[in-house]
Formats: structure tokens, C-alpha cells, sequence
């Protein structure tokens, strides 16, 4: 009889394809993870870039604040001086604190404090003082403060606004088409 000759054939046990299978899986799993890591990174880093901005912003918009109340005194002190912020006087307290915001008002508008320009607001018996210092590329702090009757407040302003805005559109505006253009 002639002995059946079988073609030499590697055999590989499932105990081999199984240890492949999980140092691919391991080798996976790190890549997965390194790229985890690094991607958490530029994030912590641009976070921290982006608080210390608007720390920064936010100290010197506190140092702007500091300058205008220092102008609001100094108005104040020469209302009150002229006597035209009488309380006592029926009629007269309105016609000083007009007198008050307008004196505000031509001591505040656009007048330059560390380099930010300031701007006065006088509507419907209000006076708004707004100002905004940059916070990074694309940011500013945006602060608006509210010029109160000192008489009755026990201090010169209100914050009405302290927040951070965009300085620059990062979308094109385009038009949608929504439905075809017929011309005649």
C-alpha cells in the first residue's frame, strides 16, 4: 500500500491565536488611551489659556471700575456743592440728579481709561456707563454699569452686565435656499 503523504501544514493552536488577539487588543487600547491623554492636554491647556485671559480682562476691568467711581465722586461732591441736589427742594431733587447724569456724562463719554474707550448711555431717566476690554483673540469682557441716584444708594453704580462676548462672527452668514428663484 502506498502511504498517503499529508502536505506539511504549520498548525497553529487557538491557545496562539488567542494571545495575538489580545496583544492586539492591548496595542489598541493604549493607542486609544495615548490619544485620550493628549487630546485631555490641549484642552487643559487651551482652559487654562483661556482663564487666565479672562482673569486678566477682569482685573483690568476693575481697575476701570475704580477710575469711573472716582469720577462719580467727583461729580457728585460738585452737585452737591452747587446745591442743585437738594432733596428737600419739591422738584428740585429730579432737576439735580438730570444735572448729575449729564455732568456723568460729559465726564465719562468716550474718555480713555488703560487704553478702553468708555461709552454713556442716557435714556428714560437712566445712565448706563459701557466698556469692553479684550479677553484672548476672539473675546472681550463686556462690562455696563448703571450710573444710581447716590442719595438713595449707598453706592454711585450698579453692575448690570459682566460677561464675556464674541468679538468676531466664526460663521459666514449666508443665505439658505429654501426655494428656487423663479424669474419671469
Amino acid at each position: 500500500m502506498k502511504d498517503k503523504q499529508q502536505p506539511f501544514f504549520v498548525n497553529i493552536g487557538s491557545s496562539s491565536l488567542l494571545v495575538i488577539f489580545l496583544v492586539l487588543c492591548l496595542a489598541t487600547f493604549a493607542i486609544l488611551s495615548l490619544s485620550s491623554a493628549k487630546s485631555d492636554h490641549t484642552f487643559s491647556e487651551r482652559l487654562a489659556a483661556h482663564k487666565q485671559a479672562y482673569y486678566e480682562a477682569s482685573e483690568r476691568a476693575e481697575t476701570i471700575v475704580g477710575e469711573i467711581d472716582r469720577i462719580l465722586y467727583e461729580t457728585a461732591s460738585g452737585i452737591d456743592q452747587t446745591g442743585l441736589h437738594d432733596p428737600d427742594i419739591s422738584g428740585e431733587a429730579e432737576k439735580g440728579l438730570a444735572a448729575y447724569f449729564t455732568g456723568v456724562g460729559e465726564a465719562v463719554h468716550e474718555m480713555q481709561v488703560d487704553g478702553i474707550v468708555l461709552q454713556v448711555q442716557q435714556m428714560e431717566g437712566e445712565c448706563m456707563i459701557s466698556f469692553q476690554v479684550p479677553a484672548g483673540e476672539r473675546q472681550a469682557l463686556s462690562v455696563t454699569l448703571a450710573v444710581t441716584d447716590y442719595r438713595a444708594h449707598d453706592n454711585y453704580y450698579e453692575v448690570r452686565a459682566w460677561k464675556i462676548v464674541n468679538t468676531e462672527s466664526t460663521a459666514k452668514e449666508q443665505p439658505l435656499k429654501l426655494l428656487p428663484v423663479i424669474q419671469e
